[in-house]
Protein backbone atom coordinates (compact mmCIF):
# COMPACT_ATOMS: atom_id res chain seq x y z
CA UNK A 1 0.00 0.00 0.00
CA UNK A 2 1.42 3.39 -0.89
CA UNK A 3 2.00 6.12 1.63
CA UNK A 4 -0.77 8.22 0.07
CA UNK A 5 -3.30 5.39 0.30
CA UNK A 6 -2.42 4.87 3.96
CA UNK A 7 -2.83 8.60 4.55
CA UNK A 8 -6.27 8.62 2.86
CA UNK A 9 -7.39 5.62 4.90
CA UNK A 10 -6.26 7.22 8.17
CA UNK A 11 -7.92 10.50 7.17
CA UNK A 12 -11.21 8.68 6.52
CA UNK A 13 -11.04 6.99 9.92
CA UNK A 14 -10.35 10.29 11.66
CA UNK A 15 -13.18 12.05 9.81
CA UNK A 16 -15.65 9.34 10.83
CA UNK A 17 -14.50 9.56 14.45
CA UNK A 18 -14.79 13.36 14.35
CA UNK A 19 -18.39 13.13 13.12
CA UNK A 20 -19.24 10.68 15.91
CA UNK A 21 -17.55 12.91 18.51
CA UNK A 22 -19.69 15.86 17.44
CA UNK A 23 -22.56 14.16 19.35
CA UNK A 24 -20.44 14.02 22.50
CA UNK A 25 -17.41 12.23 23.85
CA UNK A 26 -15.81 10.90 27.00
CA UNK A 27 -12.18 10.99 28.04
CA UNK A 28 -10.64 8.12 29.97
CA UNK A 29 -7.23 7.69 31.50
CA UNK A 30 -5.77 4.25 30.88
CA UNK A 31 -3.61 2.29 33.31
CA UNK A 32 -0.54 3.53 31.46
CA UNK A 33 -1.56 7.18 31.98
CA UNK A 34 -2.60 7.71 28.35
CA UNK A 35 -5.73 9.83 27.89
CA UNK A 36 -8.02 8.40 25.22
CA UNK A 37 -11.07 10.20 23.91
CA UNK A 38 -13.94 8.08 22.63
CA UNK A 39 -17.29 9.15 21.14
CA UNK A 40 -20.36 8.52 23.26
CA UNK A 41 -22.40 5.56 22.04
CA UNK A 42 -25.50 6.33 20.00
CA UNK A 43 -28.65 6.49 22.11
CA UNK A 44 -32.17 5.39 21.30
CA UNK A 45 -33.79 8.56 19.99
CA UNK A 46 -37.41 7.74 20.89
CA UNK A 47 -38.03 8.09 24.59
CA UNK A 48 -40.51 5.81 26.40
CA UNK A 49 -42.43 8.88 27.56
CA UNK A 50 -43.13 9.82 23.93
CA UNK A 51 -44.44 6.32 23.22
CA UNK A 52 -46.79 6.51 26.21
CA UNK A 53 -48.08 9.91 25.08
CA UNK A 54 -48.67 8.57 21.56
CA UNK A 55 -50.62 5.54 22.82
CA UNK A 56 -52.73 7.68 25.17
CA UNK A 57 -53.34 10.17 22.35
CA UNK A 58 -54.55 7.44 20.00
CA UNK A 59 -56.85 6.03 22.71
CA UNK A 60 -58.33 9.46 23.39
CA UNK A 61 -58.76 10.13 19.68
CA UNK A 62 -60.54 6.80 19.18
CA UNK A 63 -62.77 7.47 22.18
CA UNK A 64 -63.70 10.94 20.96
CA UNK A 65 -64.47 9.56 17.49
CA UNK A 66 -66.74 6.91 19.01
CA UNK A 67 -68.56 9.52 21.10
CA UNK A 68 -68.96 12.00 18.25
CA UNK A 69 -70.08 9.56 15.53
CA UNK A 70 -71.73 6.81 17.52
CA UNK A 71 -70.51 3.23 17.79
CA UNK A 72 -72.49 1.87 14.81
CA UNK A 73 -71.26 4.58 12.42
CA UNK A 74 -67.71 4.24 13.74
CA UNK A 75 -67.69 0.46 13.19
CA UNK A 76 -69.09 0.98 9.66
CA UNK A 77 -66.20 3.29 8.85
CA UNK A 78 -63.72 0.78 10.24
CA UNK A 79 -65.26 -1.94 8.02
CA UNK A 80 -64.81 0.29 4.96
CA UNK A 81 -61.18 0.83 5.91
CA UNK A 82 -60.63 -2.92 6.27
CA UNK A 83 -61.67 -3.38 2.64
CA UNK A 84 -59.09 -0.85 1.40
CA UNK A 85 -55.36 -0.79 0.78
CA UNK A 86 -52.73 -2.19 3.11
CA UNK A 87 -52.27 1.25 4.71
CA UNK A 88 -56.04 1.57 5.28
CA UNK A 89 -56.16 -1.94 6.75
CA UNK A 90 -53.36 -0.99 9.16
CA UNK A 91 -55.23 2.15 10.19
CA UNK A 92 -58.40 0.08 10.65
CA UNK A 93 -56.48 -2.34 12.89
CA UNK A 94 -55.15 0.53 15.02
CA UNK A 95 -58.52 2.30 15.18
CA UNK A 96 -60.62 -0.76 16.08
CA UNK A 97 -62.71 0.00 19.17
CA UNK A 98 -61.14 -1.88 22.04
CA UNK A 99 -62.11 -2.39 25.64
CA UNK A 100 -60.17 0.63 26.91
CA UNK A 101 -61.31 3.03 24.19
CA UNK A 102 -64.95 1.92 24.59
CA UNK A 103 -64.73 2.44 28.36
CA UNK A 104 -63.18 5.88 27.93
CA UNK A 105 -65.86 6.75 25.35
CA UNK A 106 -68.58 5.78 27.85
CA UNK A 107 -66.95 7.95 30.52
CA UNK A 108 -66.70 10.90 28.14
CA UNK A 109 -70.34 10.45 27.04
CA UNK A 110 -71.55 10.53 30.64
CA UNK A 111 -69.73 13.83 31.23
CA UNK A 112 -71.22 15.56 28.17
CA UNK A 113 -74.61 17.28 28.44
Amino acid sequence: MTDYAQFEKRLAVLSAKHKKMARGYTAKIGPDGLISVEPKPARFSIRPRAIVFAVVGVLLFKSLMIVSTGLATYEGRIERLQAGTVFEQTVAWVMEPGIVSSFVAEQIATQLP
